[in-house]
C-alpha cells in the first residue's frame, strides 16, 4: 500500500515526537519507495543510512540502538526481528583507514574499501549486540546468537554463533518439538515457511 503524502510527512514527526517519552517502538514505517508497511516497528534510537536503499518487507522488528547501513544495499524478509544494539553493515573502510591514514578524508576513490550488499530472509532473528559484515547472506528462518560476527551465506534455517560466526545448529530441530507441543499453530508456520518442520538428525559434533 502506499503511503500517502500526509502519511510520508507526518511518520518522520511522530518518530522525533516519539523521543519526547524517551526510548521508544515506533509503529509504521514507510519504505524508500513510499510503502507503507504498517506493521514494522522500529526504536526512536534506531539509525537508518541510505533508507532510499533499504528493502524491508512489513512485520519487521527493529530494536532499540541499531545501526543499519544500506548505503550499497540492505534486503530485511518479512517477519524479521533484529535484537538492540546491533550493527547490519554494507561498506567496511578498517583497512582503508590504515592504509591511507591522513590522506583517507582528502580521497575520493579509495582502494581496499569494502563494500557489498546485505540480505536477511524472511523470519529471521538477529540477537542482540549482533555485528552483519558486507556480503552477508542469510536464507529464511536463521537465528543469530547474540553478540555474534557474520560474514558469508547461509542457508536457510540456520543457526549462527560466534565471532567469527558459524553454523551450529538448525532452527528446525525447535520448531519441530515446539509445533509438537502447539499442533494449531502449524498452519501459522507453514504460511510463511513452505512446509512443517520435520525432525532432523542431531548436529554433528566438530
Amino acid at each position: 500500500m502506499k503511503a500517502s503524502w500526509s502519511r510520508r510527512l507526518w511518520q518522520p514527526c511522530k518518530m522525533l515526537l516519539s523521543r519526547l517519552w524517551g526510548t521508544r517502538m515506533v509503529w509504521g514505517f514507510v519504505r524508500g519507495d513510499g510503502e507503507f508497511l504498517p506493521h514494522t516497528r522500529i526504536s526512536n534510537t534506531s539509525c537508518v543510512f541510505a533508507k532510499e536503499r533499504l528493502q524491508v518487507a512489513d512485520h519487521v522488528f527493529i530494536g532499540h540502538f541499531s545501526v543499519l547501513d544500506a548505503t550499497y544495499g540492505l534486503k530485511i524478509g518479512e517477519g524479521c526481528q533484529i535484537g538492540f544494539f546491533t550493527g547490519i553493515f554494507s561498506h567496511s573502510s578498517h583497512a582503508a583507514i590504515r592504509l591511507y591514514g591522513r590522506a583517507y578524508v582528502s580521497t575520493a576513490e579509495k582502494k581496499a574499501y569494502f563494500t557489498d550488499s546485505v540480505e536477511i530472509g524472511d523470519y529471521c532473528f538477529i540477537g542482540a549486540h549482533a555485528t552483519l559484515s558486507p556480503g552477508t547472506r542469510l536464507g529464511k528462518g536463521c537465528l543469530v546468537s547474540a553478540y555474534s560476527l557474520v560474514k558469508g551465506s547461509y542457508p536457510d534455517f540456520s543457526i549462527l554463533a560466534g565471532q567469527p560466526a558459524k553454523v551450529v545448529g538448525d532452527t528446525r530441530r525447535l520448531d519441530a518439538k515446539l509445533l509438537r507441543q502447539y499442533p494449531e499453530l502449524e498452519t501459522h508456520y507453514i504460511g510463511w515457511a513452505g512446509a512443517a518442520p520435520t525432525d532432523l538428525p542431531a548436529t554433528p559434533q566438530p
